[in-house]
């Protein structure tokens, strides 16, 4: 499986991002759904740079099973690793769902 991070311009540390996102993956629900996948593409964007607020990390999953169409999901937090942990959380649940109408 192919892991493609897209990191925000306002956000610093792409390989603590990557190795963040790898271990949401590798963990819980999640990890039994990775020999499925051609890839997870993850965007990950701090929505109000310029000053903090609530809920102003994003990470988007979109996970793309093996002969079915992609599976999207966001998830906002305060911080960029609730942001992951979310998404990776809510897209679990998704390939479930997706995953067992097939």
């Amino acid at each position: 499986m192919q892991l493609i991070l897209h990191n925000d311009d306002a956000l610093h540390g792409y390989e603590a991002a990557e190795a963040r996102v790898r271990k949401e993956l590798d963990k819980g629900a999640m990890k039994g759904f990775l020999d499925a996948m051609t890839r997870i593409e993850v965007w990950i964007a701090d929505e109000n740079a310029q000053k903090h607020g609530a809920n102003d990390k994003r990470c988007t999953m979109e996970a793309h099973p093996m002969n079915l169409k992609p599976v999207t999901v966001t998830h906002h937090a305060p911080t960029v690793n609730e942001a992951i942990a979310g998404a990776a959380e809510k897209l679990a649940k998704a390939l479930e769902h997706t995953i067992k109408e097939d």
